[in-house]
């Protein structure tokens, strides 16, 4: 099979045109992350035969290979084929051309989330606290809680003293038991800016009576302000809560329809994953990972939420295929769904209550695919930083970066978030 050779004007075309699209850029991913296509996922041609078919199950769907005009995206198409695909278009001279035809090419990995994030906050104007405001609270007895919104993982390296973990997709699961009282402020924070954002806004957008704000610039903001920041394990949200889920319910399942989720249930689910092969379907359990090893429903994939909404391409290769959020509560994936549809994610579906599947296979599923090769770390856009200081500079410039990126997109004109806007606001 000879793929279609398209031009800029075809590819731009067809983007905007939705459906089962998917833009692969397959440069490595320091060269990726130099820059790229706002809409191209990275599937580095070694890991073709691993992440495609992960990224991309519907065999049916429009492939659009890319890159530098090496060479590399003729031997992906190829690979393509033997995989089953047979919808295959090469953009034509790579990311050159598109740059030389107008378009912008965008630095970092899983743009998209980030991007999101600074609309919203443009959008919703946030509230900011800075950190030396957050010590007065703490020192006038105001007793705020502080949310870190980032993976477990992430906290352990370096965190606000005081800090609760609690990754950004169970917030407004667990909100109600870490702030019981309306009163008590809510401070959500991350190492920057993308997930605290992510994460106040869900509070908000959840109708959460508290005073909720977003720590300015995270834990770069401590630090830069000469505060200490702690190492190592703290309390974590799910160790220490009895989430009370009812008015959360509620809350999300209003904010999940408003921003067009939609509810399935199990003749439907069974339907999609009967035409796995012509549909790209992605079945993803959005609790976090020791929840999902404890038991999940077979053939999905573990996606916590709040990673899930930062970093969608890590997980979906499309924005046009079917998108079906698992949780064991109602709140989280609907809370989930309501930010892959403003992301562009045009089928995102939960389960009806009562519906749920049910969670039969423990651990880690057996992964029918070769395995994949190691990461040189020579390949990789964001480096293994040997000390806190050098990891807190990068995220300070990544900061600074991220907050030109609403003017970026408005340039580029490849996608046009139109965020939820809550009535009442904060």
């Amino acid at each position: 099979m000879t793929p279609d050779w398209l031009d800029v004007s075809t590819v731009r075309d067809r983007l905007t045109a939705g459906g089962e699209v998917a833009l692969i850029d397959v440069r490595e991913k320091c060269p990726f992350g130099n820059g790229h296509i706002l809409l191209a996922v990275n599937v580095p041609l070694r890991l073709i035969a691993y992440d495609l078919q992960r990224l991309v199950p519907g065999r049916a769907a429009n492939l659009i290979f890319c890159d530098d005009g090496s060479g590399l995206a003729e031997q992906a198409a190829e690979a393509a084929v033997t995989l089953g695909y047979s919808r295959i278009g090469i953009l034509q001279g790579g990311v050159s051309c598109w740059r030389e035809a107008g378009g912008l090419l965008f630095e970092g990995e899983n743009v998209l989330g980030t991007a999101l994030a600074e609309i919203v906050d443009a959008a919703n104007i946030i509230p900011k606290l800075p950190a030396h405001e957050l010590v007065g609270l703490r020192d006038s007895g105001d007793d705020p809680v502080v949310l870190d919104s980032r993976p477990w993982e992430s906290y352990q390296r370096a965190h606000i003293p005081g800090a609760i973990s609690c990754p950004g997709g169970d917030l407004v699961y667990r909100i109600a038991d870490l702030a019981p009282d309306p009163a008590t402020t809510v401070v959500v924070n991350c190492a920057g800016r993308s997930r605290s954002i992510y994460g106040a806004q869900s509070l908000i957008n959840a109708g959460t009576p508290n005073p909720v704000y977003s720590l300015d610039r995270g834990t770069v903001g401590w630090w830069r302000a000469g505060l200490e920041l702690a190492v190592g394990e703290g309390p974590r949200a799910e160790q220490v809560t009895n989430p009370v889920s009812e008015a959360s319910f509620s809350a999300a399942r209003g904010l999940a329809e408003a921003c067009g989720v939609r509810e399935i249930d199990q003749r439907t689910l069974a339907g999609w994953e009967s035409q796995g092969l012509d549909h790209s379907l992605h079945l993803l359990d959005v609790r976090l990972p020791a929840e999902f090893e404890a038991g999940h429903v077979p053939g999905s994939q573990s996606a916590p939420g709040g990673q899930l909404v930062e970093c969608s391409d890590n997980w979906i290769g499309l924005r046009g295929g079917r998108v079906v959020l698992l949780d064991d509560d109602g709140v989280r994936a609907r809370m989930t769904g309501s930010w892959l549809r403003q992301l562009g994610y045009s089928e995102v579906a939960v389960m009806i209550p009562g519906e749920q599947s049910q969670f039969s296979e423990t651990g880690h599923p057996a992964d029918p695919r070769p395995a994949a090769p190691t990461d040189d770390p020579d390949v990789q856009y964001y480096p293994v930083y040997e000390t806190l200081e050098e990891e807190l500079l990068a995220s300070e410039h990544h900061v600074v970066e991220q907050v030109k990126l609403p003017d970026q997109i408005s340039r580029d004109g490849l996608v046009n978030f139109q965020p939820y806007q809550p009535a009442g606001g904060f």
